[in-house]
């Protein structure tokens, strides 16, 4: 198997997460029963392995390099899926202290999993289980409890409710723009990619057209097939992605991504909770309601941000008009 030959142990894996997790080896040690050395020594073998550092090691403690943040969300995002597949198959995911969702890979690695502790403060006890797609979340609801859909993706029968709109915007790392400009300078770098999916529903040309917008010298494109990956190329600046607000809005917020240009695009178009027809799950619906409320109040302080910077006559971020 090709991961076997990337990993000097399978061990290896698990013992890197819960040192990232806890930002302490001394944690991870006391977490996976071994001792101190015995995590340091496991983690310099993955990072002389991988050739690259994982933590920035100080006196105040561990913190993840930008390679390990990569690898981080990598693992988590692939434990959980593990975890649900194990939890399916052996029957424990139906149970009443558990909500399947119906998400795509960019919403539960970008949106959700950042805002866990907030997500975990409110369901201490509620278990997720995930039905993932890389690209758009298309397709009935059921056997889930709630999905994540655009207004066009609603299935007959399905009971929508929406509670964001549908927004693109040129998104980039802070370090990206310092490096590269913005994309709407009037003196174009052409070391700029950008980054989109395989197959979109609305591509870099459209975008541009429909926001007036043009590139003063054609850029070349990497295409993906996972929404996820596109938004990964963009936090480790490799790129500029088109972002949707409902996938990277804690990013944006946060000052993780900020804008590459000036505009962006408002389709019209509103992403939906669903849920299936024929089920009533209470928890699914305060699920849903705890997304919507989340969301609220994500676009709030993006807005927030914007009007404050303003008042000061200075900008820390590139501009957001179109949050006005």
């Amino acid at each position: 198997m090709t991961l076997r030959r990337k990993l000097p142990s399978t061990h290896a894996l698990f013992t890197f997460e819960a040192a990232a997790r806890s930002g302490s080896f001394s944690e991870a040690g006391r977490e996976l029963n071994v001792t101190q050395p015995a995590v340091s020594k496991s983690i310099a073998a993955l990072e002389e392995h991988i050739g690259t550092k994982l933590f920035y090691r100080g006196k105040s403690g561990l913190k993840l390099t930008p390679e390990g943040e990569t690898l981080h969300r990598a693992v988590q995002l692939s434990f959980l899926a593990v975890e649900t597949a194990i939890d399916q198959i052996s029957g424990r995911n139906r149970t009443d202290g558990a909500v399947m969702l119906s998400l795509s890979t960019a919403f539960a690695a970008h949106w959700l999993i950042p805002q866990m502790e907030d997500f975990r403060g409110s369901f201490p006890d509620l278990t997720l289980d995930f039905q993932l797609t890389g690209g758009e979340a298309i397709g009935p609801i059921s056997p889930c409890d709630l999905g994540v859909r655009l207004d066009t993706n609603v299935s007959s029968g399905d009971r929508a409710a929406a509670f964001a709109p549908e927004w693109l915007i040129a998104l980039a790392s802070p370090e990206y723009i310092k490096r590269n400009g913005m994309l709407d300078a009037s003196s174009l770098k052409a070391s700029h990619l950008l980054v989109t999916l395989a197959s979109p529903r609305i591509g870099w040309q459209e975008f541009l057209n429909r926001t007036n917008q043009s590139l003063s010298m054609p850029l070349p494109e990497m295409r993906v097939p996972d929404y996820s990956v596109v938004i990964q190329a963009a936090l480790n600046g490799r790129g500029v992605a088109l972002g949707y607000v409902t996938s990277c809005g804690y990013l944006l917020r946060e000052g993780i991504l900020v804008p590459a240009m000036h505009r962006s695009l408002r389709t019209g178009h509103q992403y939906c909770l669903t849920y299936p027809a024929n089920s009533r799950s209470r928890r699914a619906e305060e699920v849903g309601d705890w997304i919507a409320e989340r969301t609220r109040v994500l676009l709030a302080d993006i807005e927030g941000l914007t009007d404050q910077a303003d008042a000061m006559g200075v900008s820390a971020r590139p501009p957001v008009p179109w949050m006005r």
